[in-house]
């Protein structure tokens, strides 16, 4: 705001009057006063701090990703997987909102595959500097992908199949956590939040069936959490540890299920850079206690465990000569990824379902016009014990909105 304007403006707000009769004509101090508090009245208009309500204290932000999937021998399809809008607030220093809702699949009607959905919404305490408290809808802390699953930070059109089925994403919890910078190597967090309805979980689809995403019941909770560890020396390398070890005998707006059983979770991950060269990897295992209870009640047929892993690397291939000063940040990624997980790794009363046993080689490239937007192409093998997959053929392009 200049000069021009503010004085006016910082005049009518102090209710100082424009005009004042002789026999209202202040003294010295008075007017020596009312300078200082119009001087101070501008200070604050020019630093925006005048405003209770100023729009630097939001945040917008988002990402999305537009896909065309052309199985070999099955029905191809354009698909705008998903648009998500982030929204921020500062209430204050270290008091923060943060919020990411989701639409799937461009139209949402009753009994239509695609929605509309909150998939995180909570405030961060911080507490420090290097640590905090995060209540409300949270994500899951597994794997790699489930927290960090913006198209523009994976290779791949699709995410893995594995960080479907075995650590279903995207996961959203409900309940309180702690996080920490424990050291300038080391980082934690730990969550109390809401567990699984396991009469959602099936033979092929593992657990993923059991997220509750509207009100989950909190009867049977559940504790989560992980560790990453940047050792020194050893630039480029982080690894990872989580776990989830919750009730299943949940069920959406509360309740139980009336199944006594419980899902306990333990992964490992790493992501080590070296020159052009990406590598990442994740291992979990499932457990489902209660799975022969949880067939009897519901027929779902799921396993008493499930497993898998997953492997990738990636090599950058652009030369600094392709870069043109409008794409100066622009990379070509050449990649390959090998899955191999299993949602009836251990069977206990369930039938054997050949189609839970699966591996997957995903080739492509990926073409990062700039850190945030991505033209990606990948071919995908698909097997399982039937040979009923069809290979595929995916084409896509990812952004993400800061």
């Amino acid at each position: 705001m200049s000069l021009r304007f503010a004085l006016p403006t910082a005049l009518l707000l102090s209710g100082a009057p424009a005009v004042l009769a002789q026999d209202d004509a202040p003294t010295n101090a008075q007017l020596q006063k009312q300078v200082e508090v119009l001087f101070q009245e501008l200070s604050d208009l020019k630093n925006g701090e005048a405003a209770s309500n100023d729009a630097s204290r939001f945040s917008f932000g988002g990402y999305g990703e537009y896909h065309f999937n052309m199985p070999k021998d099955g029905d191809k399809q354009a698909d705008a997987h998903r648009f998500v809008f982030y929204l921020g607030y500062q209430f204050g220093d270290g008091l923060s909102l943060h919020s990411e809702t989701e639409i799937e699949h461009n139209f949402v009607t009753d009994g239509a595959g695609g929605q509309v959905a909150i998939e995180q919404l909570y405030v961060d305490f911080e507490t420090s500097e290097r640590s905090g408290f995060q209540i409300g809808r949270i994500l899951a802390p597994l794997g790699i992908i489930n927290q960090r699953h913006e198209p523009s930070v994976f290779n791949g059109v699709e995410r893995p199949n594995f960080s479907k089925y075995i650590l279903p994403t995207t996961w959203s919890l409900d309940g309180i956590g702690y996080w920490s910078q424990i050291n300038e190597n080391l980082t934690g967090m730990v969550y109390l939040t809401g567990g699984l309805d396991g009469s959602g979980f099936s033979d092929k689809d593992g657990i993923r069936g059991g997220r509750m995403k509207e009100r989950p019941g909190l009867d049977n909770p559940a504790l989560s959490g992980r560790l990453d560890w940047r050792p020194d020396g050893a630039e480029g390398l982080r690894l990872g540890a989580s776990f989830f070890s919750g009730g299943a005998n949940n069920k959406n707006k509360g309740g139980e299920i009336g199944v006594d059983s419980k899902v306990d979770i333990f992964s490992l991950d790493f992501e080590y850079s070296t020159g052009d060269f990406d590598f990442r990897g994740v291992y979990a295992k499932d457990r489902v206690t209660g799975a022969d209870e949880l067939n009897a009640a519901f027929g779902n047929n799921v396993g008493e465990a499930m497993s898998g892993y997953y492997i990738e690397g990636a090599y950058h291939l652009m030369p600094d000569s392709w870069r043109s000063d409008r794409l100066r940040d622009s990379d070509l990624v050449a990649f390959v990824r090998y899955e191999d997980f299993d949602t009836q790794d251990e069977l206990g009363s369930a039938l054997e379902n050949p189609q839970a046993s699966r591996e997957e080689t995903t080739v492509g490239l990926g073409y990062w016009l700039t850190p945030d937007l991505v033209i990606k192409a990948d071919y995908q093998f698909l097997d399982d014990d039937t040979d009923s997959r069809n290979d595929q053929l995916n084409f896509g392009i990812g952004w993400t909105l800061r």
